[in-house]
């Protein structure tokens, strides 16, 4: 008798696991209402190489993969603002980045590398930028602004310790990234990152 009533329990849990019902919540953060969103490559601290690129485009394809919403690349931060005849992204700023692009509205982020600690394999010959396998922290903080009046429409940040095991060390101590690491570990800790502070764009699943 026992068993048949744990029978009857399992199948009364299975019903009601098949008619549970869920509702689509949409994004925190709709994109779709802008016309087109520009994107300002991200800017980088402490660290050389093309971790501004990785990160941009990580970030572009989460957002975009989110939302189908036009992205325009408006291209590095120093650039940007010599073309607007500005030295910072104000309120001023973003009205003119505005009219010269044709955006509503703009990303800008940017990626802090601190705490390196360096392990240099002492066999390794002397040079002038050894690889080396280093522990960071990376901080990465995003805002999206409106180009209609400055104001941050959005902003999200994300902090995690990350190590990689070819990391170029220069000789002024400052590491360098590149596209190519052959472990990958720069390029998933920074999708990651992405996946993470573009959740808002996503819709969500919720129980009815």
């Amino acid at each position: 008798m026992k068993k048949i009533h744990l029978v009857w329990i399992f199948a009364l849990f299975a019903v009601a696991g098949c008619t549970t019902k869920y509702t689509i919540v949409p994004p925190a953060v709709d994109l779709t209402g802008y016309e087109t969103v520009g994107l300002v490559t991200f800017k980088v601290e402490n660290a050389k190489g093309e971790l501004d690129s990785m990160a941009t485009q990580f970030f572009l394809q989460e957002v975009t993969a989110a939302q189908r919403v036009p992205v325009v690349e408006l291209g590095r931060s120093g650039e940007v603002l010599a073309g607007i005849g500005k030295t910072s992204f104000n309120r001023e700023a973003a009205l003119a980045i505005g009219e010269k692009h044709g955006v509503e509205a703009f990303f800008l982020g940017e990626i802090k590398i601190s705490k390196v600690k360096p392990q240099v394999d002492l066999l390794a010959p002397l040079s002038k930028a050894l690889f080396v396998r280093a522990k960071f922290d990376i901080a990465v903080t995003t805002r999206l602004v409106s180009a209609a009046n400055g104001a941050t429409i959005w902003t999200q940040s994300s902090v995690r310790e990350g190590t990689v095991g070819a990391l170029g060390m220069g000789a002024d101590g400052v590491p360098t990234f590149g596209m190519q690491d052959k472990n990958e570990t720069m390029n998933n800790l920074l999708r990651e990152m992405m996946f993470q502070m573009t959740w808002e764009f996503r819709p969500s699943r919720r129980r009815l």
